[in-house]
């Protein structure tokens, strides 16, 4: 199975520039690097943030805690915005939930709220899928 992730910036040069990483697939100790260099890299980009959109994983450990709070962290440190955007699948939000991390994650229902647009007329909130 493994893991594909990549950087993206959207609106290059301009005030809205975003750093966007998706991770696809299956997260485990073995996919960490990719993921955690491609948060690397969006975190030194020329962006005013990360969005960290995790609809794609269809599996995560608790090897996905510790990398994303210190992410977390990371941006905090450089005083970066970062939004971590879902639906998350179901091995995903119960890492979150078991492990009591929701409160300390900057989590949105899927990409719309965390770019911070209102959500479509008759659209329902979602964590898990």
């Amino acid at each position: 199975m493994g893991l594909s992730a990549a950087v993206v910036v959207t609106a290059p040069g301009s005030p809205d520039e975003i750093a966007g990483v998706a991770p696809r697939g299956e997260f485990d100790m073995d996919a960490s690097e990719p993921l955690a260099e491609a948060l690397t890299a969006a975190l030194r980009s020329p962006s005013r943030g990360t969005l960290l959109d995790l609809s794609g994983l269809t599996f995560a450990d608790s090897t996905l805690l510790g990398l994303l709070l210190s992410t977390v962290e990371d941006h905090r440190e450089e005083g970066r915005a970062l939004v971590i955007a879902g639906p998350f699948a179901s091995s995903v939000w119960r890492v979150f939930t078991v492990t009591g991390v929701v409160s300390h994650l900057p989590l949105a229902a899927d990409r719309r709220e965390a770019l911070g647009r209102p959500p479509a007329a008759g659209a329902t909130r979602r964590r898990s899928r």
